[in-house]
């Protein structure tokens, strides 16, 4: 492996401790998938088809939406809203402003299964990313309006040619989105145009399979693509590669040992991107992610025994949780503990829900 020009950086954010851990579920080998920040606290997704809520200050369950019968694969939010996808072809959507129950208040389905969505930053367009159909070799992007019903008015069959793993909008046009693809490539579109060639903007060949991509950048103007080969790279969002870092792993020459990145967390405040790579063995490192560079800035220890799947990291309050391979959700702040505890999850309440027992650094390509 190559070696990443690799620096140390602790300054960049408050260091963060672990204050507790609580097991998603008692028995069982249920891993967490992901974690994210809602309007009504934290909320995880399991390996058991399920998403739990959380008080994001002591991690205590407090509901369980049990409505998917197959592998979530993504889960979102938004003012108001609670959002999943599943391989059981469905995105479903939650009013969070209302008492929650097993029934979504909106879901719109396909036939093909889901490994990605997002919808767009004016709330009306909804666009599914799918696993390939293998009985007729497609892979397509199944477009919904949020307000007209559960069919797609228009799906796209021909940019994409594997499963496609990241849908993203750009949160400074409402109409420009992105799609990755374990084809290797980078797609952008104006979803404003109905006709797939015409709405085809750029396209990028990262020459590896895209595990994650997302927007960054104070106009959304750049493109981070991961590799599930744990590679990075970064882009203009009109497809001219800025940094090939290669395999992230080869910065365990610079003493900071990494087996696969987590996910990344923009800051818009101060216009950087950080990278969150793991080990095996449960640790997470924050890195800030240069033109060319990385600089590490912490490392999140001892609160997991296997991969760390999910960060919900809110940088304005200087608090985040993390979700994990061992079944644990672990909370992190800026408050030294006097000691650690760790909990068992109970489902909590609500329709659906099963009870139990108890300017340094900034990103600047030029």
């Amino acid at each position: 492996m190559s070696r990443i020009p690799l620096a140390e950086a602790p300054g960049l954010l408050p260091k963060l401790h672990l204050q507790t851990s609580a097991l998603f579920e008692l028995g069982g080998d249920i891993y967490v998938y992901d974690v994210i920040n809602t309007d009504i606290g934290v909320a995880a997704s399991g390996s058991n088809h399920t998403v739990k809520f959380y008080d994001p200050s002591t991690l205590q369950a407090k509901a369980t939406l049990a409505y998917h019968n197959d592998q979530i694969t993504h889960i979102q939010a938004r003012t108001n809203s609670f959002m999943s996808s599943s391989l059981d072809g469905q995105v479903a959507i939650w009013d969070l402003r209302q008492p929650l129950t097993a029934q979504p208040a909106l879901a719109f389905r396909t036939k093909d299964q889901l490994l990605s969505f997002d919808i767009s930053t004016d709330d009306r367009m909804l666009v599914g990313g799918a696993r390939l159909d293998e009985d007729y070799h497609v892979a397509r992007m199944h477009f919904w309006d949020v307000r007209g019903g559960a069919q797609a008015v228009r799906s796209f069959e021909n940019s994409h040619s594997d499963d496609i793993t990241q849908i993203q909008f750009s949160q400074h046009k409402a109409s420009q989105m992105l799609s990755g693809s374990t084809d290797g490539l980078l797609c952008t579109f104006n979803v404003d145009e109905a006709d797939e060639d015409e709405a085809l903007l750029f396209v990028a060949n990262t020459g590896s399979s895209v595990a994650k991509c997302g927007y960054f950048g104070p106009e959304s103007q750049f493109i981070y693509a991961q590799s599930d080969m744990e590679t990075l790279q970064l882009w203009t969002d009109d497809a001219t590669l800025l940094t090939d870092f290669g395999d992230v792993r080869g910065s365990a020459g610079s003493g900071v040992p990494i087996d696969y990145m987590a996910s990344f967390n923009y800051d818009p405040t101060e216009q950087r991107l950080y990278m969150a790579a793991g080990t095996n063995g449960g640790d997470l490192h924050l890195l800030h992610v240069g033109a060319g560079s990385l600089e590490h800035v912490q490392v999140l220890a001892a609160g997991h025994a296997g991969i760390v799947r999910g960060l919900s990291w809110d940088l304005r309050t200087d608090r985040a949780v993390t979700g994990a391979e061992d079944g644990r959700l672990s909370l992190w702040t800026t408050h030294k503990p006097t000691r650690t505890t760790t909990a068992v999850s109970g489902s909590g309440s609500g329709a659906g829900s099963r009870s139990e027992s108890s300017s340094r650094g900034r990103f600047s390509p030029y």
